[in-house]
């Protein structure tokens, strides 16, 4: 049994309330009494949170209802991302979720396609994808035991973020979460350093044995209580403005997100059921020449996405690292821990990263100095990875000559994703890190995607024949045809399976419709 009974968490919206699920679930059982102190909202009606596919594991082992959640937030799936480029100087490609191809005699398919390329095969690696190409056919890719067989398939979601909270906030309170609401709060220590209590509004004080702070960027606690300082990635990342807005709803919510590059950054389109959220990334001083960053950045985003906007908001963009995400006996969570640059939509998987890294080295005494050196360790090391991801996007642009994609292709890449770079192209293999996000296929997707051909391929392919090669990319591309054929559409998917309760439906939805 622990020895720590009371475990606070100061936050608000969808990662306060999904950490306070998961804390809930994991260490109810073992007697520890779970508290939110609830901060106002951060978010507004145009946020959404565009997820990757590890959210939905997280939902199944916290009995959620795939089916009720969708329906009552008025979200949509996503299968990944399409890249494209406005200012047409790179082909768009397809960052799926999931694998392409399949294996060939016991061999990884890539060997074999690049070999085939070399020799004048005129099909694409996307091609071979089957998450791509449903995706691209607005088709609902439901799993049975031949698509398990041929390959890995996996979805992620597009949750408009007041809903989402709100729901989450439901579900904690109604398995015993305790809520206390508040509009500032300040730590006070103990003689040892530690965190004793929190003063609320300057009156109310909350007691606590450990905290979480997940506050965002302000990293209330361990920041300005704590004194934590941060790291900063900015050397890796041009971008330091972020404007979100909303427009109308797509007539058919496509089933991916789509960034497309411009001259001054990149615009995100993302559909939930009820409108098209939309996300402008750029330099603050990109616009310079049109006489205004923020006004011209919204001029732009209304071009880009051919629709009026409403709720337009821009904040700030500050890549970094806390230095130590676990200090004395309070954990970061999310943005207060790391925060990340917007370009694959990480802000939930960061909090998934937290918390999946802490339950198993969750305290059981009060020395806990092994547990927080592991921890600190163990999430370091991945938010690196998830930062080389990113980073890898921006270093291997091709689009065009502007000042916002020349400054990104000239920031230097950390040694291990040099090297990750460095061996793809040269003859294709992904090096895989421990504490990867981002899988192999993910990592295929993005380098080819970029234009990194590797210059030779494994040669034990060569031990294949032509004609068992040719033979085997036949039946992939008709397996895909065939499966993509057989999918309803996300439209109808949304309709029949995640159809809304009315009322809730309408309630959950509120500040956008």
């Amino acid at each position: 049994m622990t020895a720590l009974k009371n475990l606070v968490i100061v936050g608000a919206d969808a990662p306060a309330w999904l950490s306070a699920c998961v804390l809930h679930y994991a260490l109810a059982p073992a007697g520890v009494n779970v508290s939110v102190v609830e901060l106002p909202s951060r978010v507004r009606p145009a946020d959404v949170f565009a997820t990757l596919p590890a959210l939905e594991p997280l939902h199944t082992r916290l009995r959620i209802d795939e089916a009720k959640l969708i329906g009552a937030t008025r979200g949509t799936f996503t299968l990944g991302k399409l890249f494209t480029d406005s200012t047409a100087h790179a082909a768009p490609f397809f960052h799926a979720y999931g694998s392409t191809g399949t294996r060939i005699e016991k061999k990884e398919f890539l060997p074999h396609w690049l070999k085939a390329q070399r020799a004048g095969f005129p099909v694409g690696f996307e091609a071979f994808c089957l998450t791509a190409a449903a995706a691209r056919h607005g088709r609902m890719l439901v799993p049975d035991p031949e698509i398990e067989g041929f390959g890995f398939t996996d979805y992620g979601y597009h949750l408009p973020a007041i809903p989402y909270g709100a729901w989450l906030k439901a579900l904690a309170l109604r398995r015993g979460v305790l809520v206390q609401p508040a509009q500032s709060v300040a730590s006070r220590m103990n003689p040892g350093g530690d965190i004793e209590s929190l003063d609320l509004d300057g009156g109310r004080q909350v007691v606590g044995d450990f905290f979480l702070d997940v506050t965002g960027g302000d990293a209330r606690l361990i920041g300005a209580g704590l004194g934590v300082g941060a790291e900063s990635w900015r050397a890796s990342f041009v971008a330091d403005r972020a404007l979100v807005a909303f427009g109308a709803p797509l007539p058919a919510a496509p089933i991916y997100s789509e960034v497309r590059a411009c001259a001054q950054g990149w615009v995100a389109l993302q559909a939930s059921q009820v409108c098209t959220h939309l996300l402008h990334v750029y330099a603050s001083d990109a616009y310079s020449k049109e006489g205004g960053s923020d006004e011209a950045a919204l001029q732009s985003l209304a071009r880009m996405a051919r629709m009026e906007l409403r709720d337009a908001a821009i904040r700030p963009l500050d890549p970094g690292r806390r230095v130590n995400a676990w200090e004395r006996n309070c954990v970061a969570i999310g943005e207060a821990a790391c925060r990340f640059d917007p370009i694959h939509g990480v802000d939930l998987q960061a909090v998934q990263v937290g918390l999946v890294h802490l339950l198993p080295l969750f305290p059981v005494a009060a020395d806990y100095a092994v547990e927080r050196a592991e921890y600190n360790q163990n999430v370091r090391a991945t938010f690196e990875r998830i930062r080389d991801f990113q980073h890898a996007h921006y270093l291997l642009n091709r689009y065009g000559d502007s000042a916002f994609w020349r400054r990104a292709r000239a920031a230097p890449p950390g040694r291990e994703l040099a090297h990750k770079i460095d061996a793809f192209r040269a003859r294709g293999d992904v090096v895989y890190y421990e504490d990867e996000t981002f899988a192999i296929d993910d990592w295929q997707a993005l380098l080819l995607g970029h234009g990194v051909m590797p210059e030779t391929y494994d040669p034990a392919v060569d031990r294949t024949s032509q004609d068992v090669v040719e033979r085997e990319f036949r039946r992939i591309l008709e397996f895909i045809g065939k499966k993509v054929g057989e999918q309803v559409s996300h439209a109808e998917y949304l309709q029949t399976v995640c159809a809304p309760p009315d009322a809730g439906a309408r309630s959950a939805a509120r500040g956008v419709a």
